[in-house]
């Protein structure tokens, strides 16, 4: 181990405290000693982790803080806290610190509060590693280990919905990992290293892009995943509504940014200058700010909306990474706004999604119609509401309007240098998403606040039960005191914090003060809230109303569920289609195998059996050519002849006496009766000359006929 230990620490804290947390837990969920003592150290960690982070952002030192651990996992991790790094890392333990603190309140009657004590601040270690790693390969473990582990927050519910939600987030984090994989093993073959300094500076210094085009692509398909990019975003409006308040406003605020860390390490790093690159990121951007921003218009489900909105405003940041590319040493304007519409983004959604928690915990809905009027009367939930609200929907004067005039000003510096129509289109449609923003947020705002309330809302409040307490009220107004300073005081808290972050990238050094309140920058907020407010009053609100009675309005979602990418397209494809397809080339081919082995096994069967009668045929051939009997035994054919003469005879003679006689006999052919008769006499006779008696006659006869000689011979 090399390097600042620290940094290790700063990883390791939060996973022991995890572990701690769940062993304090028990199983068993009546201890109230142990649980509380469970809930003690889950309060504690981030915030200790917080203090260690800033103890080391804050130090003199010279150099950068970096930390090398060999040995590791097979090929070692390193570390660094550059300047980016150290924001995201404070921004990510802050964000933790009060989600943590808040699910103390919001998880008081839950069950399985310890497996969610102990994930949440594993998931918190597998992000600090993930910003702060220093190569490709460290990066692809804390994030695979972020993925499993947030896992357990989309499915912490066990309903049909949170292991439905639950299986579309684990199936996309899988697949991007695993593409990110890809794209980083081609990156070694050609750099030799997974180091990300190193492997910038050996794509800069290439020609030849194709190949590393194929492995910056795989890596954006995963960071793409993570961060909700467009056509992955499905798992966000599946995920956050199903998973607990607290994580989802950590799953919207900071898993979503440790993608869009990879992200703006392609854009900023690895194609700085690429225009093909950056044009191709802005139509995946375009296509997220939209997409995001319509849903949300539609959707009748607080948290839903609030996903929705996540997208967008992913989009919104994608614009600003695609403007990196295209500006190349120009990009610090997008740069600047990127980075700080992270952090921006970061505290809107852990503020609005603790929000929607409170009503969600006490009204056991996320259904508009149910939560309408839940906000009447509560004068501090408005004022916290309208910060996150105001701030993502970038009114002046709060730390949204701030990134996204950035954002907008690098859209049109890209249409000043290119001088293409894309760009042009781009930033309009960059307006309209603004306002699309500012209209659903309106949408929240005025049927939590201005509508009457709702018979469960009544129901509720004449139970006399307390909304909120006030501890979580003090802790709430953290995010929405820094969402307001930061948009009042930006040149003194967002600028600064933009300029140390900007090291992500190559060319991010601000060359110029950037002036937030110019005309043009309050003329573009003031036209996208004009688009968003002519959007709710003209269009979202007649779709999305609906006149039960003449007293009763109920909204209704009037979204084609059939544009649902999920159900449209990725799961026909993936569970039908392909497994159709591949299934049917599987079976042709063991159809086709079968065949060629039943034939090829006939065949064999043929050159066994015609190589088993070789020998024979041979010897038969044989037999018949070259070892041929000379002359045949005559008997048969004298026999044969013999019969034929007196056989045929003996037909004449018997055909001659029948006509003759007149009498009918059964002709029979005399020829076979005489050859089968002379056969039977020459075995007989060859059984008989082969007899012992026959030879014991022939001996006597010869005796006989040879003492007659000699009796004749003596006499003479």
């Amino acid at each position: 181990m090399k390097g600042e230990s620290g940094l290790l620490l700063l990883i390791l804290l939060p996973m022991i405290g995890g572990l701690v947390s769940r062993f304090l837990a028990g199983e068993e969920q009546n201890n109230q000693r142990r649980m509380r003592a469970s809930e003690l150290v889950f309060a504690v960690v981030s915030p200790l982790t917080l203090g260690l982070a800033a103890y080391y952002a804050f130090r003199p030192v010279d150099g950068i803080p970096k930390l090398t651990v060999s040995k590791i996992c097979g090929k070692g991790m390193t570390f660094s806290m550059t300047g980016f790094r150290t924001v995201y890392v404070l921004v990510a333990l802050i964000a933790w610190s009060v989600s943590c603190l808040f699910a103390l309140w919001y998880m008081r009657n839950e069950e399985n509060k310890g497996r969610y004590f102990c994930y949440t601040l594993v998931t918190l270690g597998s992000t600090l590693g993930v910003f702060l790693s220093a190569d490709l390969y460290t990066t692809f473990i804390f994030f695979e280990v972020m993925s499993l582990a947030s896992y357990v927050w989309v499915v912490h519910e066990e309903d049909k919905e949170a292991v439905r939600a639950s299986k579309t987030y684990l199936a996309v984090a899988v697949m991007g990992g695993l593409v990110m994989l890809m794209g980083i093993f081609i990156l070694v073959n050609g750099a030799g290293t997974t180091d990300m300094d190193r492997v910038a500076a050996f794509i800069r210094s290439q020609n030849e892009r194709t190949e590393i085009r194929a492995a910056v692509f795989c890596l954006l398909f995963g960071f793409g995943a993570k961060a909700g990019a467009f056509p992955l975003h499905i798992w966000l409006p599946k995920a956050h509504p199903v998973a607990p308040a607290p994580a989802s406003a950590l799953l919207s605020g900071i898993l979503t940014k440790a993608g869009m860390f990879g992200v703006l390490l392609i854009s900023g790093q690895f194609l700085v200058g690429d225009e093909a690159f950056g044009k191709l990121l802005m139509l995946i951007a375009v296509c997220t700010m939209l997409i995001g921003a319509v849903i949300a218009l539609f959707s009748v489900d607080i948290k839903h909306i609030l996903a929705c909105s996540s997208v967008s405003q992913i989009g919104f940041m994608l614009c600003g990474a695609a403007a990196m590319c295209v500006l190349k040493e120009e990009q610090w304007l997008a740069v600047s706004g990127t980075v700080l519409h992270m952090l921006n983004h970061s505290f809107f959604k852990l503020l609005l999604f603790l929000l929607a928690g409170v009503a969600v915990h006490d009204l056991k809905s996320r259904d508009l119609n149910v939560l309408r009027g839940f906000g009447a009367g509560k004068p501090w939930l408005m004022l916290l509401f309208m910060s996150g609200a105001f701030g993502i929907a970038g009114v002046p004067g709060f730390s949204g309007f701030v990134s996204k005039s950035m954002i907008h000003e690098s859209l049109v510096l890209c249409y000043k240098e290119t001088g293409e129509i894309s760009f042009r289109v781009t930033e309009i449609l960059f307006l309209i998403a603004g306002g699309c923003t500012a209209a659903y947020m309106l949408k929240l705002f005025l049927v939590l606040f201005f509508k009457k309330p709702s018979k469960d809302v009544e129901a509720f409040n004449a139970s006399g039960k307390k909304y909120l307490s006030k501890p979580c009220l003090v802790l709430l107004s953290i995010p929405a005191l820094l969402i307001y300073l930061a948009g009042t005081l930006p040149e003194y808290l967002m600028l600064p914090v933009a300029n140390r972050a900007s090291d992500i990238t190559v060319f991010g050094v601000a060359r110029e003060r950037f002036r937030v309140f110019t005309g043009e920058n309050l003329k573009g907020g003031l036209i996208s809230l004009t688009i968003g407010a002519a959007l709710w009053f003209f269009v979202v609100k007649p779709l999305i109303t609906k006149q039960v009675s003449k007293k009763e309005t109920v909204y209704v979602n009037r979204f084609p569920k059939k544009l649902d990418l999920e159900q449209a397209i990725y799961r026909p494809v993936l569970l039908k289609l392909l497994p159709g397809l591949f299934g049917g080339i599987c079976r042709i081919a063991e159809t086709v195998t079968k065949k060629a082995a039943i034939g090829l096994f006939l065949l064999g069967k043929r050159i066994c059996g015609l190589a088993d009668r070789t020998p024979e045929l041979c010897i038969t051939g044989v037999r018949r050519t070259v070892l041929r009997p000379v002359c045949e035994t005559t008997t048969v054919s004298t026999a044969r002849k013999f019969s034929i003469v007196t056989g045929g005879f003996m037909n004449a003679v018997s055909a001659f006496l029948a006509r003759i006689f007149k009498k009918k006999t059964k002709r029979t052919d005399n020829v076979e009766r005489v050859y089968r008769g002379l056969n039977d006499m020459s075995e007989t006779a060859k059984l008989v000359t082969r007899s012992l008696s026959y030879g014991l006659l022939a001996f006597c006869a010869g005796l006989l006929a040879m003492l007659v000689y000699l009796l004749y011979c003596l006499r003479g």
